[in-house]
């Protein structure tokens, strides 16, 4: 149901009848406030509302930005301002933001042709579309297609570009309409405005487009994802082709400045310093567990011994090597051990406790009274080992030390050779 009155008029598409035209005058018919948002209805407009995928154009009214564009089913055109529209005049002039609208322009004109371009190369229809400021995508139905058949389409795209072809927007009655090669069937039950890309593709389209195909420039390809049974493909045209291709010449400039080394030796050079650094991990790796084991062997030979069972506690310091897990997984690695540590990083307080898989503790018992004797307590885990967080360092040290009484309460099961 539309906020406006029934009595007004359909809205005069200017974008229509000239997509280059940036500046008009029109009668103001109808003001209206929703939610605190002002809007206004012209007799004419240049801007074009959202819809079909392609954004609102944005520009200003009597000087008043016009932040967003709206139309009905009636084909009322709202203007959205981030202000009123003084009460008087009635008529009032408009601008479009043109770089904004031309590059829309430019996206829209190119997904037109990159969809004709995978329905004749790979009988790949686009499903769907969308446009933003950032980003332009289709979808089409099925996996990725290989480097082979990307490269055909893109040919197909470049070839048309080069032939200047002449993008020609016409309204058609329906059934004149339908009996176009349209690339979809038509959405509406009147007049069809159909957008032709001459001798190559026919769609029906509401959208603004350039006069012909030289104008898209250039259009790439950057990437193309799997989303379930269909493929999103990522493209740019014109202006932000031409930007990212500028990107991408100054990023590889500097990689192989960096490198010292050539374009067609940087894939080769990236690949040694990726095994270089795969190499250096392993060895951190390596590095780390053995001083992990270290520290393990050194808390465990200074831990009270106890009912055949060696109890470490010990709190770590920020600045030491290993963190809590690690440490925790190679104490009770060592036959015979029950480890209860605990650490305070950015004001936050936790506690991790275990026990070897030869020592009769059930450690979720211990967790449970753990919880019921202090205050902001928390924590899970298993019977063979537990963590959790603490309110502040002062009931951490208080919770560690019950931990540690439990294990002095073991019975003396465990015998020691």
């Amino acid at each position: 149901m539309s906020i406006l009155p029934d009595s007004l008029p359909p809205t005069t598409k200017l974008y229509w009848q000239d997509p280059y035209r940036t500046a008009f005058t029109a009668r103001v018919l109808h003001r209206l406030e929703v939610d605190g948002r002002p809007g206004v209805v012209l007799n004419r407009t240049c801007f074009y509302p959202a819809g079909g995928g392609q954004p609102h154009d944005i520009g200003a009214l009597a000087g008043i930005p016009v932040v967003d564009v709206t139309g009905d089913e009636a084909g009322r055109i709202i203007h959205w301002l981030q202000a009123p529209l003084p009460d008087e005049p009635d008529e009032v002039h408009g601008e479009i933001d043109w770089p904004r609208r031309f590059d829309f322009m430019q996206q829209h004109s190119g997904q037109h042709l990159l969809s004709a371009a995978f329905q004749d190369r790979l009988y790949r229809p686009t499903i769907g579309f969308h446009l933003s400021d950032n980003s332009v995508t289709i979808d089409l139905p099925g996996p990725p297609p290989d480097d082979e058949a990307a490269a055909r389409v893109l040919d197909f795209v470049q070839a048309a570009i080069a032939e200047a072809r002449p993008i020609i927007a016409r309204l058609h009655p329906l059934e004149e309409a339908i009996r176009l090669p349209l690339r979809k069937p038509p959405q509406v039950d009147g007049p069809v405005r159909v957008v032709e890309i001459q001798g190559l593709d026919w769609s029906a389209c509401g959208g603004t487009h350039l006069r012909n195909t030289a104008e898209i420039g250039h259009l790439v390809i950057t990437r193309m994802e799997r989303r379930g049974d269909q493929t999103r493909v990522h493209f740019l045209a014109g202006g932000r082709a031409a930007r990212d291709h500028l990107e991408r010449i100054r990023i590889t400039r500097e990689l192989t400045s960096r490198l010292s080394t050539s374009l067609g030796d940087l894939p080769a050079a990236i690949q040694r310093m990726q095994d270089q650094v795969k190499q250096s991990q392993k060895a951190v790796r390596q590095a780390r567990e053995l001083l992990t084991r270290a520290e393990a062997q050194r808390l465990i030979a200074e831990a009270p011994h106890t009912g055949g069972v060696d109890v470490v506690y010990h709190i770590l310091e920020q600045d030491e090597l290993w963190d809590m897990e690690s440490l925790i997984k190679m104490l009770i690695s060592f036959p015979s051990v029950v480890a209860v540590l605990g650490s305070v990083e950015d004001g936050r307080a936790r506690w991790i406790a275990g026990r070897s898989e030869n020592v009769p503790m059930n450690m979720l018992d211990n967790l449970a009274e753990l919880k019921e004797t202090f205050a902001g307590v928390q924590g899970g885990g298993s019977r063979d080992l537990i963590q959790g967080v603490a309110p502040d360092f002062d009931t951490l040290t208080k919770a560690l030390h019950l931990l540690q009484a439990f294990a002095f309460d073991l019975p003396d099961l465990i015998s020691e050779e």
